[in-house]
């Protein structure tokens, strides 16, 4: 018997099971559900639902199925970043994760999906890093510093080839990495700037210049094709890069702080 979902009350559940007492079928009730037959998912979307499940046919959450996903993303975002996108194939996806590569497929159809999935929760991950540091209780210089070191660490972590790769052969992933870093400074240094200039460390220069300069610097600089032209590491470019902007507005007392908070790490 094949699984079907029929729209109806909760008391109809009672119903249902009397009805098919004698057959080997069992009566759901699922808020929301996912019906997973051999190689198909359906996500069924109206609420209530009365599910009849087979033996055939096995019934999981979208709970269930989030998991598995986030499985396979964690289980090779690391081979990703150390061994590059575009060289690792889906064979060996597979059999890192001993999974079939038409089970893979069923959660990402195709291998831009999978490196946009990756980059995605990537980015995810960084922001839940970055926003601690930018809205703690420490002066901008500090902030500033923090948020430097982590993405000096992190850079070294994922390796230059990365960046590369997703600009030249994941084009589109990659305007997403830019837009969301882009978003990440306009949206939360932004702050910081003015956070800066109230505590004297930041000559009151105009934030919107000071920001146009940092983010264009950056977008520039920490850059694929500028690295791998000039044989620059993504560590060493965002570390100059900031602190060449960041020195460029410093009063004398933020100068002070900013030495004393370099001599520190």
């Amino acid at each position: 018997m094949k699984a079907k979902a029929i729209k109806g009350k909760p008391l109809l559940l009672d119903l249902l099971e009397q009805k098919n007492n004698s057959s080997k079928t069992e009566q759901k009730q699922i808020f929301p559900l996912i019906s997973r037959n051999p190689g198909n998912y359906f996500l069924t979307n109206q609420f209530p639902l009365i599910i009849l499940e087979t033996r055939k046919t096995k019934l999981v959450s979208a709970g269930d199925l989030m998991d598995e996903n986030e499985k396979i993303l964690e289980a090779i975002q690391d081979k990703f970043f150390k061994e590059g996108f575009y060289k690792t194939t889906m064979d060996e996806i597979a059999s890192e994760l001993r999974m079939s590569k038409k089970t893979i497929y069923k959660f990402f159809p195709s291998k831009n999906n999978l490196v946009t999935a990756i980059a995605m929760r990537f980015t995810e991950q960084m922001k839940r890093k970055i926003l601690p540091i930018l809205e703690s209780d420490k002066n901008a210089v500090e902030k500033l510093s923090g948020l430097i070191t982590l993405l000096s660490n992190t850079a070294g972590k994922i390796g230059d080839r990365m960046f590369g790769e997703l600009k030249n052969h994941f084009p589109s992933v990659w305007q997403k990495v830019d837009s969301f870093r882009t978003e990440m400074m306009y949206g939360n240094i932004t702050k910081v700037i003015d956070q800066g200039k109230r505590e004297g460390l930041f000559v009151d220069y105009p934030t919107p210049i000071i920001m146009n300069i940092l983010i264009n610097s950056i977008r520039t600089t920490v850059n694929p094709e500028f690295i791998i032209n000039n044989n620059f590491s993504m560590v060493v470019a965002a570390q100059t890069t900031f602190n060449i902007i960041i020195g460029g507005i410093l009063t004398e007392k933020g100068k002070k702080v900013f030495n004393k908070t370099i001599n520190q790490k």
